[in-house]
């Protein structure tokens, strides 16, 4: 069992495998992954200031909104009167009391707009931070979708990798005898981020730790030339 090919074939498979979590591991934390969620936290707060830009102004859009609606029906009575006034069949006394309507509604309408105009100039400041914050925010939201679509690209991407490295992991691990396939298992379970490296001279290439000649002969001797101190596979 301590046949130089098939301990140095645990290198390849830890490689493999490490190329396989590097993959999965881009899908959360690549640097575009990572700009889409600041971006996303960038929306969210933007969304909430925007919420509370609302909440502060909150009676000027109450009445803005009841006074368009009086405004619409207004304008609306007097297209109506200018459709009698058009007509032929009013007399001089009709003619005249519609007139005196329309110009009375106009007075309304006029009256209703300088209003909402008044209350705009009163809450301009607080209305420009509002506005500022959502032509922010929609800024944002068209980076959040070109960026969303690079992502997407990314992930199909490796989505199309993956399986292939699983594969060829299948088929190179098929060829390994049981126990070095349960050692390797045991100490990835373990979470030993090394299970197999080259030494470098008298270094554990697992650990990093420096070895005696007698604690190198004895990783020698034992059947999976494991580091006496992490375990790990020594080639």
């Amino acid at each position: 069992m301590n046949e130089p090919f098939l301990l140095s074939n645990l290198v390849e498979l830890q490689d493999l495998d490490n190329k396989i979590y590097k993959l999965i591991e881009s899908k959360s934390n690549s640097e575009n992954v990572l700009n889409l969620k600041t971006l996303e936290l960038e929306y969210k707060n933007l969304s909430e200031k925007i919420n509370e830009d609302k909440k502060e102004l909150s009676e000027f859009f109450t009445i803005k909104e009841d006074n368009e609606k009086k405004v619409t029906s207004l304008e609306l009575q007097i297209n109506d009167i200018r459709e009698k006034l058009s007509g032929t069949s009013l007399d001089p006394s009709e003619t005249l009391n519609y007139s005196n309507q329309k110009e009375s509604l106009k007075i309304q309408v006029d009256k209703l707009k300088l209003q909402v105009q008044n209350l705009k100039e009163k809450n301009s400041d607080q209305l420009l931070i509002m506005n500022d914050h959502e032509n922010s925010l929609e800024d944002i939201k068209n980076q959040l979708i070109n960026l969303s679509k690079i992502v997407k690209d990314e992930w199909d991407k490796i989505d199309s990798q993956i399986p292939v490295l699983e594969k060829e992991k299948l088929e190179f691990i098929s060829t390994f005898p049981d126990e070095l396939k349960v050692l390797y298992d045991n100490l990835k379970k373990r979470g030993l981020e090394v299970v197999a490296a080259y030494r470098n001279e008298n270094q554990c290439g697992c650990c990093g730790v420096e070895l005696t000649s007698a604690e190198i002969e004895q990783i020698l001797e034992s059947k999976f030339q494991q580091c006496s101190y992490c375990d790990g596979v020594v080639i």
